[in-house]
């Protein structure tokens, strides 16, 4: 698969991992949190498989039914991605998983990996039809390391098959063919990671994602109209402020990749679950152990001068796994936040070392699972 290496450390540095406390967004204080990390549950799994399901990006209608996207691999012991969907019914009950977006034809710039997804309602059309979903996806091929952006289209979020935009949504940000080799044998893994956000319930997106190059990795963002594809033209990125970010000890600043971002009803605020870095030197080491979720004004996001606010931090200590990666926001059909005071994560948790062990194929990727917890206030 192709994911971008998440980051994080051992499990002994927990004590450390809250800034004082379990909600870093507190002020540092030592009573008691403003938010606490409930209701915590399965909620998908490939069980008893060597099958991954991971990366949910999740739409919640008024009633309560859940259309919940996310990479899974369609057959056993081989690590090709897919874009699943499953809905959930407000009694619990949910749908079989079925792959609703896969790997192009060989030789097309999306032959190999179909990840990352996230969805979004609006208007939007392509080769004169009319569409109300768009999905967009991070792919690759299979002759380069590096990953660019896709975009597909739907008429409804439980679609069997989704139509793809035949061209890179996102390409990466270099001009030369080929990977760019960044030195000691290292490759630049590109664009990807999505997540998008309407802005107008019709075709003008906010959309982050993730880069690497040679210039270091980083989110940006930019502002794309989807409202006819034949017109359609990359927008220009501008990097994502970070100022408030703090690393696993708190010691120090935090970068940030693979985040999810909502905003809420009236778009005054926008929030972000990311992952909370550096990484950690057991198996898995790619997985990062504990995530954020973070809120901002959404002027001082798009004006690059605002400064995050940590809300809640989800550490092992709140979801009883080592690994807790790849989260996605419950959002509405827009993008947006039903409950700006009780935010929903879905996200993805995994073992680590001695549970599991690559080399004799007990693979972190088959205990990936979907979980999903709601930091609500602490009263």
């Amino acid at each position: 698969m192709k994911s971008f290496p998440r980051h994080i450390i051992p499990v002994i540095l927990i004590v450390l991992s809250s800034c004082g406390n379990n909600n870093p967004g507190n002020g540092g204080k030592t009573d008691e949190p403003a938010y606490k990390f409930t209701g915590t549950r399965e909620i998908f799994g490939f069980y008893g498989q060597n099958r991954y399901s991971y990366c949910p990006s999740v739409i919640r209608e008024d009633d309560g039914t859940v259309h919940m996207f996310f990479c899974g691999n369609p057959q056993q012991n081989v690590m090709v991605d897919n874009i699943y969907h499953v809905r959930i019914n407000p009694d619990g009950s949910q749908t079989a998983a079925k792959s609703v977006l896969q790997p192009g034809e060989s030789g097309s710039w999306d032959d190999h990996h179909i990840c990352d997804p996230s969805v979004i309602a609006g208007e939007f059309k392509m080769d004169g039809q009319n569409y109300r979903y768009a999905m967009f996806f991070l792919s690759n091929r299979y002759s380069v390391y590096y990953n660019e952006i896709g975009v597909a289209f739907a008429n409804a979020p439980d679609a069997d098959q989704w139509i793809k935009y035949p061209y890179q949504a996102v390409k990466k940000t270099w001009g030369t063919d080929g990977d760019q080799n960044r030195g000691n044998g290292n490759k630049s893994w590109g664009a990807g990671q999505p997540s998008a956000v309407s802005l107008d319930n019709k075709g003008k997106v906010l959309l982050t994602y993730t880069i690497g190059d040679i210039r270091g990795t980083r989110i940006v963002w930019s502002l794309a109209d989807l409202s006819d594809m034949s017109a359609y033209s990359p927008a220009t990125a501008t990097a994502m402020v970070d100022s408030g970010l703090r690393n696993i000890d708190c010691t120090g600043n935090d970068y940030t990749c693979n985040s999810d971002f909502a905003v809420s009803r009236d778009h005054e605020t926008i929030f972000m679950v990311r992952p909370v870095q550096p990484n950690a030197s057991d198996y898995p080491s790619y997985l990062n152990e504990s995530l954020e979720i973070d809120s901002m004004t959404l002027s001082g996001f798009l004006a690059s001068s605002g400064k995050w606010t940590p809300i809640i931090r989800i550490t092992p200590a709140e979801t009883n796994f080592p690994r807790n990666h790849n989260a996605g926001i419950e959002r509405d059909s827009y993008g947006r936040i039903p409950n700006r005071e009780e935010p929903a994560v879905y996200y993805t948790v995994s073992k680590a070392a001695p549970g599991v062990n690559a080399s004799t194929g007990q693979h972190a990727e088959w205990t990936y699972h979907i979980w999903k917890g709601t930091a609500s206030v602490n009263k």
